[in-house]
């Protein structure tokens, strides 16, 4: 048996999970901001005291991405970072004014741009893809030893 790269789970997800992403950032484009900057934003204004490896760990990204990212929306007056009460090490994330009243212009991206892309599918069809999406990374997370 060949293997045939079109074919591949993995290779058509990756390509397809791009192309939307890169529509959902033509979106935000009239903003200025990007589709990560969108989610990083989201998740500092749905949590309290979010800290700088809290955002890494819901991004699923590195600690030193996360940490160029928060600079970049700090500089750009969209985030502060603050001492938390409770110990004056930790440092929260949360939206100046300024990323507070761009959330308010863009939090509805989101839920809009979810319908569009599931527009047409059937819920319970919606439920399986989620469903074997979930199996799959499931699989490979613990998988062991097939990469001979």
């Amino acid at each position: 048996m060949v293997f045939d790269l079109n074919k591949c789970v993995n290779y058509i997800t990756a390509n397809k999970t791009k192309k939307i992403s890169e529509v959902f950032g033509d979106w935000l484009k009239d903003y200025d901001i990007t589709r990560i900057q969108w989610i990083a934003l989201y998740f500092i204004s749905t949590r309290d005291n979010l800290t700088q490896r809290d955002l890494a760990n819901l991004m699923a990204i590195n600690d030193s991405s996360v940490m160029r990212l928060i600079d970049r929306l700090e500089r750009d007056g969209l985030v502060e970072r603050v001492k938390t009460l409770n110990d004056r090490r930790k440092t929260s994330l949360i939206l100046s004014i300024k990323g507070s009243e761009l959330m308010d212009k863009v939090i509805h991206f989101g839920e809009d741009f979810n319908a569009v892309l599931t527009r047409n599918i059937n819920p319970s069809d919606l439920d399986t893809f989620l469903k074997v999406q979930n199996q799959m990374l499931e699989n490979v997370l613990n998988d062991k030893g097939s990469k001979k």
